[in-house]
């Protein structure tokens, strides 16, 4: 990533390929195993030379900058679902009947009465009055808490409790730095202006991740080649008088292909159209997964057509 910045920055035309690409392009250029530098650089060269439109390989600064920002801000959310998971772990061993009680552990009432009191038994030897002053809960449920504390099972190891404090502070550090990344989105997206935030359930998360992984629209000459891109086509065997499709080949962007089926879900929901559609395939005996991944390759020709001729979403335009 660097080199390709600097270089464009000196002014150079640099073209970034896939791996799997040149090396599906060295099979159909010869069946030995020689690997040397010498000919992997005379090979990326044929490849090069062999393409028709070698802009297809360059990207927009602003684009980078907005996949650079998404998929940082992906394993921002990465790590804190970890630390999420090791938090309801250890609430599991130190005060296990808390979640029969709280149906969200992640409730901020609940980072916040965690914090200062990491053990049920510290819950139980607390005043009520001070109990009381942490915001949003209840009388009610703050005794319900600490009735339930003074009959736990649970653990009152001090390694546990410091550990349990951590982890809070860990989750709503990555809280703000996930909240810091998405108004740099923001920014980035409303200088874009782009079509694709009017398509119901597509806010400037989706709508950042599917433009960031695309780039440029202009690069794909058809929606096969997007949905191909994001890796949603089937995997089909011809041979004679044979013809199946398999599963989906997963190649391409596995970012975009999550985007989408986000997406697929969200418009499944606010969409008429498209949620008609989904129960269509449900009722056809398709696995939800399935259907909703259907919905993705529909939704796939949508977002083509308005990134390409830069128009809003119209619900009553579809059939």
């Amino acid at each position: 990533y660097n080199i390709v910045t600097f270089l464009r920055e000196l002014g150079y035309n640099v073209f970034v390929y896939n791996p799997f690409i040149i090396k599906q392009f060295a099979k159909s250029q010869s069946l030995r195993k020689t690997k040397t530098d010498r000919k992997d650089a005379l090979l990326i060269a044929r490849k090069l030379r062999s393409d028709v439109t070698p802009e297809y390989y360059q990207t927009d600064k602003s684009m980078d900058e907005l996949k650079e920002l998404t998929r940082y801000q992906n394993r921002l959310i990465q790590s804190r679902s970890k630390c999420k998971n090791l938090y309801i772990r250890l609430l599991d061993i130190i005060f296990p009947e808390l979640h029969g009680i709280v149906s969200n552990l992640h409730n901020q009432f609940i980072y916040e009465l965690l914090t200062k009191y990491p053990s049920a038994q510290k819950i139980a030897r607390a005043r009520f009055s001070s109990l009381l002053n942490i915001k949003r809960l209840t009388a009610d449920k703050a005794h319900q808490i600490q009735e339930t504390a003074k009959r736990t099972i649970g653990n009152a190891s001090p390694a546990l409790s410091l550990e349990l404090v951590q982890l809070i502070e860990s989750i709503k550090h990555y809280d703000k730095q996930i909240n810091q990344v998405q108004e740099e989105i923001n920014l980035l997206m409303a200088e874009l202006n782009s079509p694709i935030t009017s398509i119901p359930g597509i806010g400037n998360r989706l709508g950042a991740i599917i433009l960031a992984e695309i780039k440029n629209i202009h690069n794909f000459k058809n929606p096969n080649q997007l949905q191909a891109f994001a890796g949603l086509d089937p995997a089909i065997y011809q041979s004679g008088q044979m013809d199946k499709t398999g599963h989906m080949v997963k190649r391409g962007s596995s970012y975009l292909r999550y985007a989408l089926i986000q997406a697929a879900k969200l418009i499944s929901i606010y969409s008429p159209h498209f949620k008609a559609y989904l129960k269509l395939k449900i009722s056809q005996g398709k696995h939800y997964n399935v259907a909703v991944t259907l919905v993705a390759k529909k939704l796939i020709r949508i977002i083509y057509h308005l990134l390409k001729n830069i128009q809003t979403f119209d619900e009553a335009k579809l059939r």
